[in-house]
Parts: C-alpha cells; sequence; structure tokens
C-alpha cells in the first residue's frame, strides 16, 4: 500500500460521521473496496439460471419506463434496485465443439470460452471465478442449489470450477441443510474465530482419493458420473476446512424451517423446493457459511409442465410451439412472469434481513441468465440478463439499458473487478472488449 493509500484510509477513519457511503464517494474506485473492507458487512455473489430464455416477439422492458412491462411485472417493486442489460451477445457459443444450442449455451453462458468437448466445459464459471477470489476464508467457498434437475448433460451443467471439472448442485433442500447447517456453530452476538487447523496426514489422504476420482471419472457415465461429482465436492468441502479459518458467525444468524420434507424430485413440489432453496441459500449467505451460491431451476430443456399455473405442457414444448401449445406466447409469457416472481421474494427476503447501515439485499448481486434471447432458434444474441443489487454500491441501479454488441465476457468482467479481481477480460478474450462502464457508479 502506497503513502496516499494509507493517507485516504486513515482520513476515512477520522470522518467516519460522514457515514461510510459518503466517505467511500471520496476515494478512487480502486480504494473503494479497501475502504469498505474495514468495518462494511462483505459483499455476496449470485448468479440464478431461468430455462429456455425468450421467446420471439416477447414484450421487453423499455428506456426511461417507469414500469419494466409485462414480462418482469411482478418485480416492480424493486424496479430501483435493478439493471436490466438488453442486447446482450454470448459471442464463445458457437465456437469450438459441442452439440445443440442448449448443450452448448448452458456451458458457455458462466465461462465464456469454447469447450473441451462435446460433454465439457472449457473454463471455470464467474461465479467459482469469484469463489475463488473471495472465498478463501468461508466455510464453504461456495454453494450450489437447484430445483429438479432431470438430465445429467451439458445441458443441465452452467457451473464449472475449471476446464472439464463440473461443480454439482444440492436438489434436495434437506441434503443441503444438513451439509450446511449440522454441526455449525449456534448463532451468536459475539463473532468468534478458530484458530487454523494445521495440514496434516488426512489432507494427504484427500489428495490421493480426488486424484483417483478424476482417473474413474472418464469411465463412467450419467448419473454415476453425477453421484462421483457430488462425492467429489463433498471431498473438496473437507479439503477446505481442513485448511481454512472459518468466517465468524454472523449476528442474528437465522436457520430456517424446512417443514415436513418432499419428495425433491415430484414435479408438483417445484414451489415449493424452489423457495426452500432460496431460504437456504440466505441462511448460508447470512450466516456466513459462505459469500457465492447459485440456484439452478431445471434444464435448459425445460421438462417442467408447470401445473400450479394451469398450463400443462413442458416448457421445452412452449419454446417451440411444438404441438401448437402456445401460438400466441401467452403460456411462455406466463411461466417467465412466474420465475420473475421466484425473484421477488428473493429481494425481499434479502431487503427484510438488516445488516451494517442497510440490508443484505445492499450488500449482494444477483445475476439473472438464461441462454437464449429467442428459443425457439436456440438464438444466443440479443439476450436479456438481469443484475439486481448493487455489491454495496458498486453498481448501478434503476435502469434499462441496451447494450447491443457487448458481450457476456463483458459483463462477467464487470462482476470479477466488482469483488477485487482487476482482470481486463474474462474468459477466451476474443469474445471480450472489457469491462461494461455504463453499469458500474
Amino acid at each position: 500500500m502506497t503513502l496516499n493509500e494509507r493517507f485516504l484510509i486513515s482520513r476515512r477513519a477520522l470522518l467516519g460521521g460522514l457515514g461510510v457511503a459518503g466517505v467511500s464517494a471520496m476515494l478512487p474506485r480502486g480504494l473503494r473496496s479497501k475502504a469498505r473492507a474495514a468495518d462494511a458487512p462483505p459483499t455476496r455473489f449470485v448468479v440464478i439460471h431461468v430455462p429456455e430464455g425468450m421467446w420471439g416477439g416477447a414484450p421487453r422492458p423499455s428506456v426511461g419506463a417507469t414500469t419494466l412491462g409485462p414480462i418482469l411485472s411482478n418485480l416492480d417493486a424493486y424496479r430501483d434496485r435493478l439493471t436490466v442489460l438488453d442486447g446482450l451477445n454470448m459471442k464463445s457459443r458457437d465456437n469450438g465443439p459441442g452439440g445443440d444450442g442448449h448443450h452448448r449455451g448452458v456451458p458457455h453462458m458462466l465461462t465464456g470460452t469454447e469447450m473441451i468437448d462435446d460433454g465439457n466445459a472449457g473454463g471455470a464459471s464467474v461465479d467459482q471465478k469469484i469463489a475463488q477470489a473471495i472465498g478463501k476464508t468461508s466455510q464453504f467457498a461456495s454453494l450450489q442449489f437447484a430445483v429438479r434437475i432431470v438430465y445429467t448433460d451439458t445441458n443441465s451443467r452452467p457451473l464449472w470450477s475449471a476446464p472439464g471439472r463440473v461443480v454439482p448442485a444440492m436438489q434436495s433442500p434437506w441434503d443441503a441443510y444438513t451439509r450446511i447447517f449440522t454441526g455449525s456453530a449456534a448463532p451468536t452476538t459475539t463473532p468468534t474465530v478458530a484458530a487454523p487447523v494445521k495440514p496434516d496426514l488426512r489432507k494427504s489422504a484427500l489428495d490421493s482419493a480426488l486424484g483417483e476420482i478424476n482417473s474413474l471419472r472418464s469411465q463412467l457415465t450419467g448419473e454415476d458420473q453425477q453421484r462421483l461429482d457430488s462425492y467429489q465436492e463433498s471431498l473438496r468441502d473437507i479439503e477446505r476446512r481442513l485448511v481454512s479459518t472459518p468466517l465468524p458467525v454472523m449476528t442474528g444468524c437465522d436457520k430456517p424451517n424446512l417443514g415436513t420434507q418432499v419428495d425433491a424430485r415430484n414435479e408438483a413440489n417445484y414451489p415449493t423446493v424452489g423457495q426452500l432453496q432460496m431460504d437456504l441459500m440466505v441462511a448460508a449467505l447470512q450466516c456466513g457459511q459462505t459469500r457465492v451460491a447459485s440456484l439452478q431451476w431445471g434444464n435448459s430443456n425445460d421438462q417442467c409442465s408447470y401445473p400450479w399455473l394451469g398450463i400443462g405442457s413442458i416448457g421445452h414444448d412452449l419454446a417451440h410451439n411444438n404441438g401448437n401449445v402456445d401460438p400466441t406466447g401467452s403460456k411462455k409469457l406466463k411461466v417467465v412472469q412466474w420465475y420473475a416472481q421466484q425473484f421477488a421474494y428473493l429481494l425481499g427476503k434479502l431487503k427484510s434481513i438488516p445488516e451494517g447501515t442497510g440490508n443484505m439485499l445492499d450488500n449482494t448481486v444477483i445475476l439473472w441468465v438464461s441462454e437464449f434471447s429467442e428459443c425457439n432458434g436456440h438464438a444466443a444474441d440479443k439476450l436479456m440478463w438481469t443484475l439486481m443489487g448493487n455489491a454495496a454500491g458498486y453498481f448501478k441501479q434503476g435502469q434499462v439499458l441496451k447494450v447491443a454488441g457487448r458481450g457476456t465476457n463483458d459483463l462477467h468482467t464487470t462482476l470479477c473487478n466488482a469483488f477485487g479481481i482487476a482482470d481486463t477480460t474474462f474468459g477466451n478474450p476474443a469474445y471480450c472488449s472489457g469491462a461494461i462502464a455504463d453499469i458500474v457508479a
């Protein structure tokens, strides 16, 4: 740290009465994160995938409008907390190996680089890159939740920690609760930090086990490979606990009550399981178990028929109007509106939890992604993605922004910068032109 940096941060401490936001604004952008770190709550990143994307003629939000329009109407109450990015291009998707739009779109969506073969992404997804930067002292570097994933191929695998290394998601809220909270310290108002655990022979045994898993994985297919991925991730959790110091237990940490267990695989329980997964995700973030999380709703090739909405046709048939099941797009609109309602639930939950001088939503940024801009044609240009929250003031809010010509890699670069990663590109640099200045405060 330079002398000038030390002076600015010391002056910030002396002028504490001005408030965190006022003093941080006086600092150069490169020092804002350092100033916030002194006494502010942790910033957090969440990515959520909703299947099948938009459809032809979808009425998107308009720049300067006082409402978000029919698709996002259920988020109007949070309009001042959102940035809608309309016109992003997933530039990497149609390069390199891979199958159809579903099987390419999902592994490209968050990695921004060519796949290494038809079944494996070619790099780390943005959530995992951020987790590698800010998750070293968390109980879990990141946590992955999902709702009713019925396929095991790449149309169901958006998250990758490295080329060819998929990160599996937890589909049962009850299994997730056991993994996250069983054995953890009870909530307390007094932060406690355990002494670091020195690496020992157990770590060496884990290294050996992980090596054997990598050699075995290529010999398996389908569900057996998915089980092995989950086992591997469990071993990595143990590895992290052996060598890291847990974060303090946060004040007011509330573990959720999941109620009576239901079958997470049953389509009728899709809304219930999704809400429980959101409750668990918020609790894990609030309790300091992690700072990075994700939620995956179904598969890219959407196999949910949404009976609670009175639809009865699977999302994939709606997307393509197979059998003329949705000629006007009215059913598809109802599905996307329902997902927007789920986001409203999540934002309301984060906003209701006091933190620092504000609430958890102030310190979190959520990225809502989908792989298609026009689902019938599997189009990956003109995507509409949405940022929610602002990571303690890093992002602008309350805007619909036309970003034609900008790539998803540009957005991922901006997200990485928000969490202290100084890179100027993300994924394959050939598909990246740098951070998007218009979304940075």
